[in-house]
């Protein structure tokens, strides 16, 4: 297992703007990240892409500002968490947002 110096799911990252491939291919990541203050955040581009492990809730996540969820969760292949909470109406780009997230099943068509 990855230690990141103290529970991960504390970090301060309400500064953070861009979260573009953090944990990009990091197989076994599953950490409860879901408290995350994200509001300022824009890119999530491949943020969880190929964390094959990962299934954590974050539909507490504000996502009002984010533009760029392209392939955040493709090949998150344990993912099955509810988002449909998430505002999205700022996001232009979703592609393959979900690519081989093969267990993701969850009712997003509320997003607009």
């Amino acid at each position: 297992a990855e230690t990141y110096g103290w529970p991960i799911g504390r970090w301060d990252v309400s500064l953070v703007e861009d979260f573009s491939r953090l944990f990009y291919h990091k197989t076994s990541f599953n950490e409860n990240i879901g408290s995350w203050d994200v509001s300022n955040v824009t890119l999530m581009e491949q943020m969880l892409r190929g964390t094959i492990a990962f299934n954590q809730d974050l539909s507490s996540w504000n996502t009002s500002n984010v533009e760029n969820m392209s392939y955040m969760f493709a090949g998150a292949t344990s993912f099955n968490q509810d988002i449909s909470s998430w505002n999205v109406s700022n996001v232009k780009n979703m592609t393959s947002m979900f690519a081989n997230a093969t267990n993701f099943n969850q009712d997003i068509s509320s997003w607009n």
